[in-house]
């Protein structure tokens, strides 16, 4: 009678040795040992184009002043190699040139 009254316990043994067996699989086959992070995209911005590259801050935030004064909008980001670059959609990348041209040969 012994034996008849402990069947009810070997279908939950079994599925917890199942569970530990896949849970096993699953560890070995996905470790995190086997994934090295992506390596940085250095220079895909979407839309947006480079219109300048400086080296200090201080620049950039001149340059952005001088492009949102001839109503063009724009944005900074830092590359990899520490240059900063002020980036602006496409349709205003020509003109974003001709004014930053414009006022580099002013000497502002």
């Amino acid at each position: 009678m012994a034996l008849a009254d402990s069947w009810y316990l070997v279908g939950p043994l079994i599925a917890f040795a199942v569970v530990g067996v896949m849970a096993g699989l699953l560890r070995r086959a996905l470790g995190r040992e086997h994934f090295s992070p992506a390596p940085p995209i250095a220079d895909d911005f979407g839309l947006l184009r480079v219109a300048a590259l400086v080296d200090r801050l201080e620049v950039a935030q001149a340059v952005r002043r001088t492009l949102r004064q001839a109503g063009i909008r724009s944005t900074l980001s830092t590359g990899l190699d520490g240059l900063i670059k002020i980036l602006v959609f496409p349709d205003d990348a020509g003109r974003a040139r001709r004014v930053l041209e414009r006022d580099s040969s002013t000497g502002t």
